[in-house]
């Protein structure tokens, strides 16, 4: 099984300017794209239900916003679990346009206790090795070892793989428990080591540091330049990106990581595991929203992987 967490989530109310400027002291008239589900983990069992790959997504929600969510997620899956929290879900505000990428982004409730309880009841309860587990996204205000203590008293002891996507502490803090895979950009890479990130040289001896930090396997993005992977078997790969038109780069990473998750579940080889990821990462960046099955076919055979070390 594969269980996405999403501690974080919002109802994202999506707004867009086109190529119409924002007027700090004036009225903007903006057009209204209406709402949708926000939330990294969330996003990865959607991309993966756009795969043909089955999750159990695991969402703390809550209020009459989270009521919404609720309503929203349960038009897509039925096997959800829901986890209470203490006061209303978030709204995020997005503007979006030709010249503007705005996101007012407030923090997500605290999980009430028996939340808590309960998720940890449930992982020791349900868990078993083959089964894959997404920690993705932020934490809001719940603590920030919040996912190295799932990680330690929930998925390390049965033998489960952690796919973990967060920031900061958040991240920091659970790198010692192992994770199977971490996903930072060049940029994250650089934070997290203290080095700045100039060139490839720098990535591939700042990749290899990261991963004697603690996590199996580093998949580093590069943006338009595709991404290096820092593989379980010690090799280093290089991945090209997908080519074409993009429209919103809005879920491609969340995507990516769907599509190496298909590829890990379904046991395929290392290089097409990274093929499965980057050309979800494409499909999605190429189309309005979450990318197609079609659309993703059809760009896997555009993804070079070449064995670099």
């Amino acid at each position: 099984m594969i269980y996405s967490l999403t501690i974080a989530p919002a109802l994202d109310y999506s707004l867009s300017m086109g190529d119409k400027p924002i007027k700090t002291d004036g009225v903007n008239r903006p057009r209204n794209d209406g709402f949708s589900i926000g939330g990294k983990g969330i996003t990865v069992s959607m991309m993966l239900k756009n795969l043909k790959m089955d999750s159990t997504p695991i969402v703390a929600l809550g209020g009459s916003v989270g009521n919404d969510l609720k309503n929203m997620i349960e038009e897509i899956f039925d096997n959800t679990i829901y986890l209470d929290t203490i006061g209303n879900s978030r709204i995020d505000v997005l503007i979006t346009g030709s010249i503007h990428d705005l996101r007012f982004d407030p923090a997500a409730p605290k999980i009430a206790d028996e939340g808590l309880e309960y998720l940890f009841k449930y992982f020791k309860e349900h868990l078993k090795k083959e089964d894959i587990v997404v920690l993705s996204g932020s934490l809001g205000q719940e603590k920030k070892d919040l996912y190295k203590e799932i990680i330690h008293e929930c998925i390390n002891p049965v033998g489960a793989k952690v796919i973990l996507d967060t920031v900061g502490e958040g991240l920091t803090c659970a790198l010692e428990e192992h994770p199977f895979m971490i996903k930072p950009n060049d940029e994250e890479l650089g934070d997290l080591i203290g080095k700045e990130m100039n060139t490839d040289l720098d990535i591939l001896a700042g990749g290899e540091e990261l991963k004697k930090m603690g996590p199996q396997t580093v998949l580093v993005t590069m943006g338009k330049k595709g991404a290096y992977y820092f593989a379980e078997d010690g090799h280093i790969y290089r991945c090209s990106n997908a080519k074409g038109t993009q429209i919103s780069a809005v879920g491609a990473g969340d995507s990516s990581i769907a599509g190496f998750i298909k590829g890990l579940a379904e046991g395929v080889s290392i290089e097409e595991r990274l093929q499965f990821s980057m050309a979800a990462g494409g499909a999605t960046a190429f189309s309005e929203h979450l990318g197609s099955y079609e659309l993703w076919e059809s760009l896997l055979p555009q993804i070079k992987v070449e064995l670099v070390k």
